[in-house]
């Protein structure tokens, strides 16, 4: 079972627009998946989005205290990449315009560590 973070616009679950910037996103949706499907889909309130500073920091953390173990991103800032790998946490680049067709990406093979 893996746990998968993806930053969105919006809370509309795998529907919503994919966020480029994790830590100013105003929504994470966490997506649990075990062998390829999808078993549960979360969204959360990004809590870091509103600091005014150690947003990598802040954001890396709370994602492992939620159990993420990947985190898929249209973009992933150098503070971020390296907040992300310092708690354990896989940074990955995938293409997509929806939190659907990223996490797709990702699953399919499509992306780029």
């Amino acid at each position: 079972m893996e746990k998968i973070a993806i930053p969105s616009k919006g809370s509309e679950g795998l529907d919503a627009i994919a966020f480029g910037q994790p830590s100013y996103a105003p929504f994470f949706v966490i997506i649990t998946v075990e062998d390829s499907e999808v078993k549960k889909v979360d969204v959360i309130r990004n809590p870091a989005s509103g600091l005014l500073s150690y947003r990598g920091p802040s954001l890396a953390s709370w994602l492992k205290h939620m159990e993420v173990s990947v985190l898929v991103s249209i973009s992933l800032p150098e503070d971020v990449l390296k907040s992300l790998t310092s708690w354990g946490i896989k940074p990955i680049f995938a293409i997509g315009k929806t939190v659907r067709e990223v996490l797709n990406a990702y699953l399919s093979g499509i992306y780029r560590e």
